[in-house]
């Protein structure tokens, strides 16, 4: 298997249409603003919409058993206080996930110079959130392909091996959320109030399962994994009749073992405690958000039915509707109602949560994604890795 420049510590020249160094221009590389607007505008993303929308309609009318006045009483009673300490924590939490963004960055060696050209953690923190923007308003998760893109430009690295780290943080993440997910069923089973969904921890068990088999295929079938790649390329350049370039399987091979580099490495003995903690306070600070918003309606909830839907939301969320719209609305309503919450008090408590999870992300993540390009193409590209915190 042939070595990249990047096993060797090194960084090399970048190739057309792979990912741009530091001296790129803005709109120059794998994704771009014009990329995301055309992905965000698409008619998959469209359609995916209008599902979520039919799904929630649907839910709305003919499922769930609700007043509208009881809903808006919910609201308009909230306490503003306790709704922005939610706002607080759930963002406070994007720090905690920049810091464990950097970790598995460095461990990873990317950009060269034992990690040193990973960005700070506050910079780190500002990517997630505009990924989570891209993840909100586009189809299909494109969020976490643009965070491997700008990692890779704010580091000097190449994209396959800065996209191998989010995958490596996804599956750190799960991790974490079974764990939750498992104490939150306990708490539910000592209370003896309700009964625990089992699907829902048979769904974090299966969503870690894939993860971890497939981190294991990837390190123990690594070489025949980007064989399969390489021959697969050269086929689609023979059936174009040569109309593909006839670098196109080297390139392919090469993005599957810096990718499968960037993943890998990023695990490593002495750093995954602090990792996997870091993602645990993370997870803990959203389900913070999720009691607050509660509180703040006045509405009895037990804490360990707080920890399981704020968890099932995540999951809800990995449903490639821009935002998990619709799914995650009616899921999570539906599984309050399970858990013994009126269906009043179900629907009003999502609608708030979501507004600090969904929309203000939205929002917040809308306004520092174009700020940043903004930014980054007055300065004629210039994209200076930023080491600090």
């Amino acid at each position: 298997m042939t070595r990249t420049p990047q096993q060797h510590g090194q960084t090399p020249e970048p190739e057309p249409g792979t990912a741009p160094g530091p001296g790129a221009t803005p709109d120059a590389g794998v994704l771009n603003v014009a990329a995301l607007r055309r992905r965000v505008l698409s008619l998959p993303t469209l359609i995916a919409a209008v599902l979520g929308a039919a799904l929630l309609g649907f839910a709305l009318w003919r499922i769930f058993d609700f007043a509208w006045a009881d809903v808006w009483v919910n609201i308009k009673g909230i306490h503003v206080g306790k709704y922005l300490l939610a706002m607080v924590l759930y963002y406070l939490s994007f720090w905690f996930r920049g810091l464990r963004w950097r970790l598995l960055a460095r461990t990873a060696n990317i950009g060269g110079s034992s990690g040193k050209n990973v960005p700070g953690t506050i910079t780190l923190s500002g990517i997630i959130l505009m990924g989570w923007f891209a993840n909100s308003v586009a189809f299909m998760r494109l969020g976490d392909a643009y965070r491997g893109w700008v990692l890779s430009r704010e580091s000097g690295g190449d994209f396959p091996s800065s996209l191998g780290t989010v995958l490596a943080e996804r599956v750190q993440d799960m991790a974490a959320v079974l764990i939750l997910v498992l104490i939150a069923a306990v708490w539910i089973t000592v209370e003896g109030d309700s009964k625990v969904p089992g699907w829902v921890v048979f769904a974090a068990f299966v969503l870690v399962a894939i993860l971890i088999l497939g981190l294991l295929v990837m390190r123990l079938a690594g070489e025949r994994l980007s064989r399969l790649l390489r021959r697969l390329a050269t086929l689609v350049m023979r059936l174009t009749g040569g109309r593909i370039s006839r670098r196109f399987p080297d390139r392919i091979e090469s993005a599957y073992v810096d990718f499968q580099r960037g993943t890998l490495d990023s695990f490593s003995g002495r750093a995954i405690p602090p990792q996997l903690a870091l993602g645990v306070v993370g997870w803990l600070l959203e389900i913070a958000r999720f009691y607050f918003v509660a509180d703040a309606m006045d509405i009895e909830i037990s804490f360990g039915i707080v920890m399981f839907a704020a968890l099932a939301n995540a999951m809800l969320t990995t449903i490639p509707t821009p935002g998990g719209f619709g799914f995650v609305e009616g899921g999570l309503t539906g599984l309050l109602i399970l858990f013994g919450q009126s269906d009043s008090d179900s629907i009003s408590l999502v609608a708030v949560d979501r507004t600090i999870s969904w929309l203000s992300v939205v929002l917040f993540g809308g306004i520092l994604f174009a700020v940043w390009h903004a930014v980054k193409a007055k300065n004629s590209g210039t994209i200076s890795p930023a080491t600090s915190d």
